[in-house]
């Protein structure tokens, strides 16, 4: 039985829930720290009374009109069966009781965690920056899960920016990935006008117009 980080939706958002893109210091978490426990995973993805804790990593090289953002398209048969097929420019995962460490911080444990497994990269802590939260309920997968967003800066990692795509294609395996500028990212948000017609996923549209 796998077990993750979850919060009861009532705490984490006492009056009504906002949706979208949220600015950092819309949720303070250490404030609800105490309310944040661990849940078997597969009662908690039918259960929208609580949401999963979900750490959301976004690469990218350059900034202003340099900056391009690494995306990938998840395949078909993917291990969240209603994202298979999509775009996405976030990689990451759940909290796990595997990432609580004394004098540490949760998410940025996972985050970092997380970075390493599925991209075979470690920038360090200081390559993250915290830039807000996403919280969406017109989706049954969004509505479960309540994303921290990161932007992970890879400026300081050596190599070219196909080296590094190749080596984050071995590790997590997509179906496809590239870097796309953010000038061209913004204009890829609505249905199928992502890479060879494709659709990006609830989160990396919120994410994208949040952060951009």
């Amino acid at each position: 039985m796998r077990v993750i980080l979850v919060v009861e939706r009532k705490h984490l958002f006492p009056g009504l829930s906002p949706q979208g893109f949220l600015a950092p210091d819309a949720v303070n978490m250490n404030q609800i720290n105490d309310r944040l426990f661990f849940a078997e995973r597969d009662y908690m993805e039918v259960n929208s009374h609580y949401k999963q804790i979900i750490p959301y990593l976004m690469l990218q090289r350059g900034w202003g009109d340099e900056a391009r953002v690494l995306c990938y398209q998840r395949k078909v048969k993917h291990t969240e069966a209603r994202l298979g097929g999509m775009w996405s420019v976030g990689f990451g995962g759940h909290v796990e009781p595997i990432d609580r460490q004394e004098n540490t911080d949760l998410v940025m444990t996972t985050a970092l965690r997380e970075m390493e497994e599925e991209t075979g990269l470690f920038p360090g802590p200081d390559s993250l920056k915290m830039m807000g939260f996403i919280n969406s309920d017109s989706e049954d997968v969004s509505s479960v899960h309540f994303g921290i967003v990161f932007q992970v800066s890879l400026d300081a990692l050596p190599g070219s920016d196909d080296e590094i795509m190749e080596l984050v294609s071995a590790q997590a395996e997509p179906h496809q990935a590239k870097w796309i500028a953010v000038s061209e990212l913004k204009e890829m948000m609505g249905p199928e006008a992502g890479p060879d017609g494709g659709s990006f996923e609830d989160w990396s549209r919120i994410a994208v117009s949040g952060i951009f």
